[in-house]
């Protein structure tokens, strides 16, 4: 970083689909800036019945509940979600989440690559 903030309003960003085998998942991604370690933090929006279907990751996330509701499963361990809800789900353990609630489910998502080197799914 060459000391110049990177500043910017999220308003001004549209909403980009998660993709995959995701159903009403939409991200905004809170940096642009390219971290050598691959961190990464989003903004991350699950529509009505939305639904990030059970996987593994290489990372560790942080999952921190900013509106809605919902549930998570990690390793088969339901765990509701509501706002201030903050969740550690720890690299290679099996992980989904869902919004069971009737608005939008808005979350921060931080991906932590503990190698300090960036692979698997964004």
């Amino acid at each position: 970083m060459d000391g110049i903030p990177e500043s910017f309003h999220l308003d001004d960003l549209p909403w980009q689909p998660f993709g995959g085998k995701t159903k009403g998942i939409f991200r905004k991604n809170l940096s642009a800036m390219i971290f050598p370690s691959g961190f990464k933090a989003s903004l991350t929006l699950a529509k009505p019945a939305g639904e990030f279907p059970e996987h593994t990751d290489p990372y560790t996330h942080i999952f921190y509940l900013l509106e809605g509701a919902g549930e998570a499963s990690v390793e088969g361990q339901t765990i509701p979600l509501k706002k201030g809800t903050a969740l550690t789900v720890a690299a290679g353990k099996r992980h989904g989440y869902k919004n069971s609630g009737p608005g939008d489910l808005l979350l921060i998502t931080l991906n932590i690559f503990e190698g300090g080197e960036k692979s698997g799914r964004n």
